[in-house]
């Protein structure tokens, strides 16, 4: 289970590259319904629900993001949200430990990594960069906040972005990160928060960056023999279920800075509330477009 993440990358590369590089422009297709014993089975589970989704419409278009015009179809998210799932139990996270985002909401990786939270029973919550584009100064506090109430076990941010180095004030926030090296194998050790296990960034290379895993690092697909999610969940005996908690919320004063925690949303209550748009319009099968700009796989 703890097989070295560059190992299993380097591994898969070539089945990463190849779908990958079928993530182009098509012509928009249309969603046959889900028959209602498949949709009974899965209901309340956005990261099932995909699944079943994609088995039944593996080529029908979810999604498009204006950034280099990503167009997404429903297999594409089922391939990376499970690889990302079962990267990130691979490390030895299990479900109910925690991933601060620091990532927009409408970069592509939000919406990846909220299926692949589903999938796994990891709890996400979301802290929002763009005051660092404000006030450097007040979004250094608000990190360090959102990282000591959420106990976050995973913390995963932009590389730069808006005019703003990120992994810069990270930096402040967490020193440690310019002095360890992840590709010695070593655990990542922080006194500040003993809690935290991985800073991962979306960036492409980590050139100065040491101290943190790129998110493509988690990228692990699968296949039917071994390394499955569905192994994964067996071996810690884990089932998720509508009930499993999926999403953390922050309680912000009037800047903006976390000042305690607010109610975690069950993974059916995500779904009723809609409170992750993509997330939501993906599974009820209406294509849509996002607009901005951001990293891509």
């Amino acid at each position: 289970m703890f097989r070295s993440l560059a190992t299993s990358s380097i591994k898969k590369l070539a089945t990463t590259a190849t779908v990958r590089s079928a993530v182009r422009p098509q012509a928009i297709r249309t969603f046959s319904a889900v028959p209602a014993s498949t949709a009974s089975s899965v209901a309340g589970v956005g990261g099932n629900m995909i699944t079943a989704l994609t088995e039944e419409n593996p080529h029908v278009n979810a999604v498009r993001y204006t950034h280099k015009n990503r167009l997404w179809t429903m297999k594409h998210v089922e391939y990376y949200a499970e690889a990302h799932a079962i990267g990130f139990l691979e490390t030895g996270l299990q479900a109910g430990d925690v991933v601060l985002s620091w990532l927009p909401a409408h970069f592509q990786e939000s919406m990846v990594l909220q299926f692949a939270c589903s999938k796994s029973g990891l709890i996400m919550y979301n802290l929002d960069p763009a005051l660092a584009m404000d006030d450097e100064k007040a979004a250094e506090v608000a990190l360090r906040e959102a990282l000591t109430l959420t106990k976050a076990n995973v913390f995963i941010s932009q590389e730069a972005g808006d005019d703003v180095n990120y992994t810069r004030i990270a930096h402040r926030v967490i020193p440690e990160l310019e002095v360890q090296d992840m590709l010695l194998g070593q655990p990542f050790l922080t006194p500040r928060f003993p809690h935290l296990r991985f800073c991962i960034h979306s960036g492409h290379d980590n050139d100065g960056l040491e101290g943190w895993y790129r998110i493509q690092d988690f990228v692990i697909p699968g296949d039917e023999e071994h390394d499955s999610l569905q192994s994964e969940l067996d071996e810690d005996g884990v089932v998720i279920t509508p009930d499993t908690p999926l999403m953390g919320q922050l309680e912000l004063n009037a800047q903006g800075i976390p000042v305690g925690l607010g109610k975690t949303l069950t993974n059916q209550q995500v779904l009723d509330s809609k409170v992750w748009p993509t997330y939501s319009k993906i599974l009820e099968k209406e294509f849509h477009v996002v607009e901005g700009t951001g990293v891509v796989f």
